[in-house]
């Protein structure tokens, strides 16, 4: 995905809650499992500090979702159908969105990140927002169904 993808921003928030936020899980189709126990090994490696990996929910209509997982509070959705403000919103296909989420989450384990300072771009100091997001993906309605 290229940085000037609308929707890049929130991959690239998507990629951070990934790897900070050590009580996630992803809810998917059956194959995003061993995608993710592939990236857990990856960040095992990566990250020798975390004790807490990503789990898996199986979700059969196949709709990528992140919740914290005590909670079961949604993070992120990656769908073409709007989520609720609270949630960030990807509109990608599950395959696009894991590969894009997958990527970023690799390109900042290797610059350091979550445990640098600045190696996550000007946008990982301050809080998200969503409601920027989902005006900068209506401004780009080409993306949107």
């Amino acid at each position: 995905m290229r940085i000037t993808d609308p929707r890049w921003p929130a991959v690239r928030e998507a990629a951070r809650i990934l790897l900070r936020e050590e009580n996630v899980a992803l809810e998917g189709p059956d194959w995003l499992d061993a995608e993710l126990h592939q990236l857990s090994i990856t960040m095992g490696d990566r990250l020798p500090s975390r004790l807490q990996f990503p789990s898996c929910l199986p979700d059969p209509i196949g709709a990528l979702s992140f919740y914290e997982a005590a909670s079961l509070r949604m993070l992120v959705r990656c769908d073409f159908a709007e989520p609720p403000p609270s949630v960030v919103w990807i509109p990608l296909r599950t395959a696009e969105a894991w590969a894009a989420i997958k990527s970023t989450a690799l390109d900042l384990m290797e610059a350091g990140y979550p445990g640098c300072v600045g190696c996550a771009g000007k946008e990982a100091e301050v809080p998200w927002d969503e409601m920027a997001n989902r005006e900068r993906l209506r401004n780009h309605h080409e993306f949107l169904p």
